[in-house]
């Protein structure tokens, strides 16, 4: 990529963010259930929006880790900069905007170290200094546990963890956390050992426009936000013996979001599904099997999703049931999935392998990015914003891309503005 070319869009993604953030502002009253309050470096008005009264961080990175040079196929691997806890999310909307999202509490890492939540950015060619989106202090809320971000057009990303906060922000300005409402008391699942344990709490988030985003967490919570306002979560429960006990898997549990009026989440033997008014249950395609173990489900149009869990890959589309689980990675461990298209989709499991499908045939694992060495219990993780582009990223913060033979122009742009 010409200097030239870099300098512009790193201005033109400065801007962006500017106008991203003033977007994104938002109030509190009494009266909403959780709403995002101004970070204390924007001062503010009577209107619901912020008024930047100082200059804004650069989005430029000030530190340039060995860039990578776009090459047919996927990248030689390349080391980023890992926050304290490594890296557990990774969201691009462009193959020049992508936000990887760790730190905080991280029950996997050697020291068990606890840190501020850190995010760092993408913009093409190296990764930025991680900035702090969830600070820690001594008797502040908990840290993060294992952070899963969405980012969309705007930008607009939010960051949810397993302690059940959420932080919005445009990748370099973020508002303080704040924590959901209450959720209804449910009897605890008996396979649920409660939180502080490794697993035990996770959460994802999935923001298909700059005004919508929904939240599950592994013990069957769901919210959503609307504009500026998240909804008070509601509990789903399951059977377990004689019992109605609260969902609940170890783990990472799957979101994803084609439109405002259509989400899929999947915790443990269930599937949740979002209509643009209401939550509704149904049978997940593993069942009770997926108790155990991270899963991960894309979906590129309403009611066309792909799932992935341990060694298997299962798919519904048009609303369709889920159809019967196949094995796709002998390896298991299968952390992520991208779909940009329903037609091609690309996993990672928790070793650095991916497989790639297109059509209806997956590709054997191909070793992309080396196993996590310091943060083995943080997995893979994945974007492809479309079918030209794709990262992979580890614990570790060993990162690839994946370049297509013939990008279109309108893949190397920076990310478009929201409304």
């Amino acid at each position: 990529m010409a200097p030239a070319l870099r300098g512009a869009r790193n201005t033109a993604l400065a801007l962006t963010l500017t106008t991203g953030l003033l977007v994104a502002g938002c109030a509190s009253t009494a009266s909403d259930p959780v709403r995002h309050v101004a970070p204390t470096t924007v001062a503010t008005t009577t209107t619901s929006a912020p008024t930047t009264t100082t200059t804004l961080p650069s989005a430029v990175p000030t530190t340039t880790p060995t860039p990578v040079v776009p090459t047919v196929g996927w990248s030689h691997p390349a080391t980023a900069l890992p926050p304290v806890g490594g890296f557990t999310s990774l969201s691009c909307i462009s193959d020049v905007f992508c936000l990887a999202a760790g730190g905080g509490s991280n029950q996997a890492d050697d020291a068990d170290s606890v840190g501020p939540g850190a995010v760092a950015s993408w913009d093409g060619a190296a990764w930025s200094t991680p900035t702090t989106y969830f600070a820690t202090s001594p008797g502040a809320a908990p840290p993060p546990w294992l952070p899963a971000i969405s980012c969309t057009d705007g930008p607009l990303c939010a960051v949810a963890d397993g302690s059940g906060h959420i932080s919005v922000g445009d990748g370099t300005n973020w508002w303080p956390p704040v924590a959901l409402a209450a959720a209804p008391a449910v009897a605890p699942n008996p396979a649920d050992p409660g939180p502080g344990h490794a697993g035990a709490r996770s959460a994802a988030v999935a923001c298909p426009t700059s005004q919508f985003c929904a939240y599950a967490d592994n013990t069957g919570h769901v919210a959503t936000l609307s504009g500026t306002t998240w909804s008070a979560p509601q509990s789903f429960t399951t059977r377990v013996g004689s019992s109605t006990v609260a969902l609940f898997q170890t783990g990472r549990v799957g979101l994803a979001c084609a439109t405002s009026s259509s989400c899929t989440a999947l915790i443990a033997g269930t599937a949740l599904d979002w209509d643009g008014s209401s939550w509704t249950a149904s049978p997940a395609p593993w069942g009770a099997s997926a108790v155990d173990g991270d899963t991960a489900v894309s979906c590129p149009a309403p009611g066309t999703c792909t799932a992935v869990h341990g060694t298997e890959v299962s798919t519904q589309t048009g609303g369709s049931g889920w159809s019967t689980p196949r094995v796709i990675d002998g390896n298991g461990h299968i952390d992520a999935v991208s779909c940009p298209t329903a037609a091609v989709c690309v996993a990672a499991d928790t070793f650095g392998d991916v497989l790639r499908m297109t059509g209806a045939s997956w590709g054997p694992p191909q070793k992309v990015v080396p196993s996590p060495s310091a943060y083995t219990g943080d997995g893979t993780t994945l974007s492809c914003p479309s079918v030209q582009f794709c990262m992979v990223l580890n614990g570790d913060g060993d990162f690839a891309t994946y370049q297509a033979a013939t990008p279109p122009v309108a893949t190397t742009t920076v990310p478009p503005t929201g409304a």
